[in-house]
């Protein structure tokens, strides 16, 4: 398991090669919301991060949730 931050998503998203819209597309939400959330000025969902977490193969704790 892995702490989420904005800074591991980028990290894992260029390590696996996935783009902004790729992700957008799958969590089924707009290019400028996924950047908006991906730039802090807006925040994921919980329904949002479990997603994520499953396509991108790991599992995020959320601090303060554990």
């Amino acid at each position: 398991m892995i702490e989420f931050s904005l800074e591991k998503l980028r990290g894992l998203m260029a390590e696996r090669g996935l783009k902004q819209l790729d992700l957008a597309d799958r969590l089924d939400i707009s290019l400028q919301a996924f950047n908006s959330k991906l730039t802090g000025k807006t925040e994921f969902t919980i329904k949002e991060l479990k997603e994520l977490s499953k396509m991108l193969c790991v599992e995020f704790v959320i601090k303060g949730w554990e």
